[in-house]
């Protein structure tokens, strides 16, 4: 800073006022905000609100709820109102809407009123009810069959939930280990470029020889290269904790300097096999969706009958909202189809064979789960050990 001719402090060439406040301004560091602290248990239970897994496991879980209630509804009457306008010569719709309005007189039977009508409009209310009596067994299984699936998606959804924690713990964990690798690779470093000055003196001074100093300064490389991967470990490992617990990759936070460790009594692996095949919810899933194919096949099967009774209620006018004419009819219907093709027949096959390809899942998946006990036993063995 300088001072002008007028008396005022100039800096760069700009003028500012004198005053001691602005330069106490200048000279203190703005200030930055550490980035939250992130615990374990609050990763966990923000990743349960937010993880886009859960959330679409949910909306699976909330459609196939939705299906249920839309297989139960085939048991009550379905409700229509139906209303249509016409504008017609055809002498055949003029001749059935004059007899619904209740409006036909012996004028209109004259042979140029019958080939030629004149224009008649007609509004024609209807009221239908809809009631199914029997259809085969198959509103009944397929209900069914929706009930089994619903379930089916909320052990699937569960176990969705469970993976996600442990995604978390992992993730978690990682990033913790990736901070301290780095720190020790800083550490190391700094022991490295000590070492290699302490030896370039020394040989400066003639008391070792140059593969010494060459050695040293090798070996100062390689921790710089080990701080670069650990570096870039340590980014990765947040931004995959980020990503399970459903947020932006590049959001801050920081986290505890270590875990605890839980080092538990060992239970026996048979136990754990049995818990395991007993609780798992993705095993639940799978057997609750072989018995809702096997109802899907048995809903097919009886597709072929339907035994249902319809109730009509119907007004005509030649002005909207009107009833000049009202009627009702009560019909009863049943249909029987002999051939469609195969059709059915194919329907029915091809649940069953995706039940029977259902049934092999599950006893893989029975499999896999002492499988990955099995593992996860062992692998926490060897851990402790270690």
């Amino acid at each position: 800073a300088r001072i002008a001719a007028d008396g005022e402090p100039v800096m760069h060439g700009l003028r500012i006022a004198a005053t001691p406040l602005l330069f106490l301004a200048l000279a203190l560091p703005a200030s930055a905000e550490p980035p939250p602290l992130l615990t374990l248990s609050q990763a966990i239970e923000y990743a349960q609100e937010h993880n886009h897994s859960i959330g679409a496991a949910e909306a699976n879980s909330r459609a196939a709820e939705a299906g249920w209630q839309e297989g139960r509804s085939g048991r009550l009457p379905r409700i229509d109102v139906i209303e249509t306008v016409s504008y017609t010569t055809n002498p055949a719709l003029v001749f059935s809407n004059k007899l619904g309005q209740e409006n036909f007189t012996l004028g209109d039977f004259a042979l140029d009123n019958l080939n030629q009508p004149d224009a008649l409009s007609n509004f024609n209310t209807k009221l239908a009810i809809t009631q199914p009596l029997w259809t085969g067994g198959q509103i009944k299984h397929g209900s069914e069959a929706a009930r089994l699936t619903f379930e089916s998606a909320s052990s699937g959804a569960e176990r969705t939930r469970q993976e996600v924690v442990r995604q978390v713990i992992e993730a978690y964990t990682n990033a913790v280990l990736a901070a301290n690798q780095l720190e020790t690779a800083n550490e190391s470093l700094k022991t490295a470029q000590a070492n290699s000055k302490l030896v370039g003196d020394l040989y400066e001074t003639g008391l070792v020889v140059q593969s010494d100093l060459l050695r040293a300064r090798l070996r100062e490389t390689q921790v710089q290269e080990l701080v670069i991967r650990s570096e870039s470990a340590a980014q990765i490992s947040r931004a995959a904790l980020n990503m399970v617990l459903g947020r932006e990759l590049d959001t801050p936070y920081s986290l505890l300097p270590s875990l605890p460790q839980e080092i538990s009594q060992e239970e026996p692996l048979q136990d754990l096999l049995e818990e395991a095949q007993r609780q798992r919810p993705d095993l639940e899933a799978a057997g609750t969706q072989v018995e809702a194919l096997r109802r899907v096949a048995r809903a097919e099967h009886g597709g072929n009958y339907e035994i249902g009774l319809t109730g009509l209620a119907e007004a005509n006018a030649e002005q909207f909202i009107g009833a000049d004419g009202t009627n009702w009819s009560l019909i009863l219907g049943a249909r029987f189809t002999v051939f469609d093709g195969k059709g059915n027949g194919s329907r029915v096959r091809q649940a069953r064979e995706q039940g029977l390809a259902a049934e092999r899942m599950r006893d893989w998946l029975r499999q896999s789960i002492d499988l990955e006990v099995h593992q996860a036993f062992h692998d926490l063995r060897a851990s402790q050990k270690r």
